[in-house]
């Protein structure tokens, strides 16, 4: 990420940082992830009593391939919502590694209601749509896959969380170098 990037200005705002902590989010991730899988695997006996773990090693193999994937295709969908609801362009995007994690960073500022929508957008495509269809189609393979990508998603809820108590409406900046963003405050004269 730009380190030093600068934040953009709105007159008459201030801004006020909302970030998580990388580490609690991965930890939240594992409890998450294990969790989901258990439940999912108690789902996928009760719905089809008859699915087995054949060819497992190969399997295995998939849901590897699988996981680089969606964590790809889970920073996509970020930046793509985030283009759709801040009508910018793949310009404005970047992508890229940071401390124990994976990273699509949008330079637009934008409601709340936006950037929370393209915040939550890849738990909802690559989390939990596929967890639900694995249950019904009885694949122990998409159904860890969709645990593990809804486990990745809580640096994303985490950050949801950290500003649920603006307005919708509220302008936030996705910050450059962090977990989070900023939020504008209209500043009041005194």
């Amino acid at each position: 990420m730009a380190k030093h990037e600068p934040i953009p200005q709105i007159e008459g705002f201030e801004t006020e940082q909302r970030t998580i902590s990388i580490v609690a989010a991965n930890v939240w991730a594992m409890g998450v992830m294990a969790i989901a899988a258990a439940v999912g695997m108690l789902l996928l006996h009760w719905v089809n009593a008859d699915f087995s773990f054949k060819n497992a090693p190969f399997q295995m193999l998939i849901l590897t391939v699988g996981l680089f994937v969606g964590i790809v295709v889970h920073e996509l969908i970020h930046g793509l919502t985030w283009m759709l609801v801040t009508h910018s362009g793949f310009s404005h995007l970047r992508f890229g590694f940071m401390t124990g994690a994976v990273y699509c960073h949008i330079d637009v500022p934008m409601t709340k209601r936006a950037y929370v929508t393209g915040a939550l957008m890849p738990l909802l495509l690559v989390g939990v749509v596929p967890y639900v269809i694995s249950i019904f189609v009885g694949s122990w393979l998409l159904m860890l896959l969709a645990a593990i990508m809804i486990g990745s998603a809580m640096g994303d809820v985490m950050i949801v969380w950290a500003i649920r108590h603006e307005d919708a409406d509220t302008l936030v900046y996705d910050h450059p170098s962090e977990g989070g963003c900023l939020v504008y405050r209209k500043i009041t004269p005194q």
